[in-house]
Formats: structure tokens, sequence, C-alpha cells
């Protein structure tokens, strides 16, 4: 996480100056005939925006769904972001008189929505925008609200239920552009966003930032593919209390940094709501060296005093050390159970850098960072009721040596794996939850459900 992107603030929303137009709104009550080819899109949406599927949408710039309004974009939709204008869409949050901006995307399983940059070929990380989402729901910030850097627009308040829409089968790709140095646009962020948002299956591949970061908020989210990124596979802070049910995580050996990293705030501070958020059957798969970006690659990175819940996971395949936990307030959570990591499944995690090599055991897998140090110290007794298993998962088909590859991985345990036996498992419940029986490891049992709509492309 790039800390550049936020600054904080009380401030009200700041107008982006910088649009230069106005897109077309049909809130008139006219319908517009049915169009096929290229259009493009930019500038403000008011009223209701609905896209057709049989047309390619160039996004130019900062395309910003405003309060009370809300962009439909059907199945089978290519979006198309200028990256010379950091084509992006993003959502206002709400006003004292109008609801937060809602983006609904339609997309299902054989035809998602594509949001990539222009080009056809040679795709790199960073060759478009991303997707921002801004609501109402609370931050840990002093006044209630922030002001997200780049995008300028207004985030947090004090509804817990705030809605920015309904997002489902998404692709996005290529993205993360950057706005200055240490400053670049995440695949999907997610910044005060609300519980009345749905998020599902959706993923963020080849993003020259996070793939998936919230800023606060109370959103649940599952079924999210987080492939390929540059720099964390998923990040958290600001106070974020929501679920992930389902996950992959899976990084590319030459760009990456952790499959997790969440933070209360930049400070460590001891401000409410604390980052408490619960992912319930992820599969984190790493790099498998030591460093492949500017950080040592660390599978899970829990710091500065954020609290939370990682059970029925599988982290596998990290250049260093499975789980990390930074800092002495965060193991102060630790110690009061207020972080909880249980079920959790560990494989081939190499602890290059912790110096914790050849043990397959919890020294390995699990650590603190002290003084600029990883050491074990008081680990073994804080989880000494924890449920961990040491084991191969038998992944179906997974290059563990180069797993991004351009080949889609099937990362299904075979028949067998310690992952789907239940006693090593517990039954998901909470807020968010989506499927109150998966008893198992990791984010798959026996349905591919990153079959058919995702995309394994490397350029």
């Amino acid at each position: 996480m790039r800390k550049t992107w936020l600054r904080r603030t009380a401030a009200t929303l700041v107008a982006c100056a910088t649009l230069a137009l106005a897109a077309c709104s049909d809130d008139d009550g006219i319908t517009p005939p049915p169009q096929t080819g290229e259009a493009v899109l930019q500038g403000e949406i008011t009223g209701t925006r609905t896209l057709s599927a049989d047309t390619t949408y160039t996004i130019e710039g900062f395309v910003i769904v405003q309060p009370g309004a809300e962009l439909v974009i059907p199945a089978g939709t290519v979006l198309l972001s200028n990256g010379n204008t950091r084509g992006s869409l993003v959502t206002a949050r709400c006003t004292e008189t109008q609801p937060s901006g809602q983006l609904i995307v339609q997309g299902t399983e054989t035809d998602p929505v594509v949001f990539r940059p222009l080009n056809e070929t040679g795709r790199e990380r960073g060759q478009a925008g991303g997707i921002v989402l801004h609501g109402c729901a609370p931050i840990n910030v002093t006044g209630g609200t922030a002001i997200s850097e780049g995008v300028t627009q207004a985030f947090g308040g004090d509804d817990p239920g705030d809605s920015s829409g309904d997002i489902r089968y998404l692709r996005i790709e290529f993205g993360g552009i950057a706005i200055a140095t240490d400053n670049e646009i995440n695949g999907l962020t997610l910044a005060g966003v609300g519980t009345g948002t749905n998020v599902e299956f959706v993923q963020a591949h080849f993003i020259a930032d996070d793939g998936f970061e919230w800023f606060g908020g109370t959103v649940h989210a599952d079924h999210l593919v987080s492939s390929g990124n540059d720099d964390d596979g998923l990040d958290c802070d600001f106070g974020w209390n929501g679920t992930v049910q389902f996950a992959l995580v899976i990084q590319d050996p030459e760009r990456a940094n952790r499959g997790l990293e969440c933070d209360n705030d930049g400070d460590g501070s001891a401000n409410q709501p604390i980052t408490d958020p619960a992912f319930w059957n992820v599969t984190w798969i790493g790099t498998g060296v030591r460093q492949a970006n500017s950080d040592i690659n660390d599978g899970l990175y829990i710091r500065r005093n954020a609290a939370g819940a990682v059970r029925n996971a599988i982290v596998s395949n990290f250049g260093n050390v499975g789980i990390v936990l930074d800092g002495d307030g965060t193991f102060g959570q630790l110690q009061t159970d207020n972080l909880v990591l249980d079920n959790i499944l560990f494989f081939n995690n190499l602890g290059l850098e912790s110096g914790a090599v050849g043990t397959d055991d919890l020294t390995e897998n699990v650590q603190r960072r002290s003084g600029g140090a990883y050491v074990a110290d008081g680990l073994a007794a804080e989880l000494a009721g924890a449920t961990f298993v040491f084991g191969d998962p038998e992944f179906t088909s997974v290059n563990l040596a180069d797993p991004i590859n351009g080949t889609q991985p099937d990362p299904l345990p075979a028949s067998g794996s310690p992952a789907l036996d239940p006693a090593n498992a517990a039954t998901p419940s909470g807020a968010g939850i989506v499927d109150p029986v998966a008893d198992y490891l990791g984010a798959f049992s026996n349905d591919d459900w990153i079959d058919g709509w995702t995309t394994w492309l490397t350029s």
C-alpha cells in the first residue's frame, strides 16, 4: 500500500476541476437508440446512465458517478481505459440530500464486464486506471472523512449500511496507472464503502499497485481473484470492518510484495473503529522467491495495531514467512484475542530472510517483527490452541516455480488433500458469510469458480 494515496482531512468534497466534459445521461426520460461500435465515456454521470453491451467504451479521465446517480453496465460490456488520461470509473460519496453514487456491474460467468487498456497487445501493468468507490461508511480518520489523492473525492461518514452499488463478474486488467511517484490507483479501491454494496466475482489482474484495497468502511466481498499484481494482493486500512469469503491471491515472481497487508492506520494508533476484517476460505500463493519487489515476500503482513481474523486459509509458496505480526500493538491484539489466526494450512514458505529455513512448523511459518528483526517470541504460547496444518495442499495444477505464466492455474486440492479434511476447518460464521458450510481450507473444494470468466494473459 502506498500511503501517499491518501491525505487525512476533515474537509468536504473537493471538486475535480480537471474534468472538461460531462457525459450525456438519459435521465431526461428519453431512451437513446441502440448503439453499436465505439463511444467515449467521460465527465460526470448524473441521473441513470445505462451502457450498451454491443458498444465498446473508451474511458477518458475520471468518470465520476455523482451522488444520487447510477451507472449501469450490462454483461459483456468492454471498457477501455485511456491511460494517457488516467481513465477510471469513480463513485462519489453521499451528501446530506443524496445517496452515494452507484456503480451497477451486471456481468455473468459467461459474459463478464471487462475493464482494460486501449491497446490489444503489448499490455503491461499501469496502462489503465482502475475503479474507485467512495462511500459514507465509518472510517477511523479524525473528523470522520478523508480525501482520496489523485481522484480527490471525499469518503467516510456515519452510515455503515451505505451502498455504492452492485458489482458482479468484473475483470480489471493491467491497471494501476500512476498519479504521481508512489501514488498509483489500485485495481478496485473501496473507500468508506458500506454493507449495502455488493462485491462478488471480481478479478484484479496485473495491477501496478494493490489488487484490492479497503480504506475503512464495512463492505463485504466474496469470490475475489488478485493475480499478478505489483504490490499487495489484498490491503486494508483506516478501520475496515468487513468480511471476505473465497479469494485467490496468486503472485508473479517478477513483481509482487505481500499477499495481505493490514494496518489500523499509518501511525499504528488506537483510532476507532480498529481495522478488524475477517478472511475466510482464502488461498494465498506467493512468488516462491525471497524478493520480487521492494519488500521481502512475506505472506500475510499484519501490522500497526490491526486486528481481525484469518480462518480456513492456505498460505503457500512465499519466499519468506507465511504470516508476520509486525509491532507490539498487533501482537497485543493477538494476546487479547482481537486477532485470530486459526485453521490454516502452511506449505512451502521458504523463510529465506527470517532464517527459519528447513523447519516445517510454526516457527517457519508465523513470526513477529520486533526491533527490525524476525523473532518467534511468545507466539507458540499465544497460538497453542490453534489448528495449523503443515503439508502439501496438493493443488491440481499450480506451477509453484512460476505461478503466473499465462496459463490458468487449477488451485483445487486433489482428493485426499489435508485442505479438504473437515477436521482441519472451522464452520464459517459472522456477517458477510455467503457459504456457512465451507468446511475446508482455502478457496476451493470441488467448484472451480475462477473458470470461465477470469483472464491469465500476461501481456
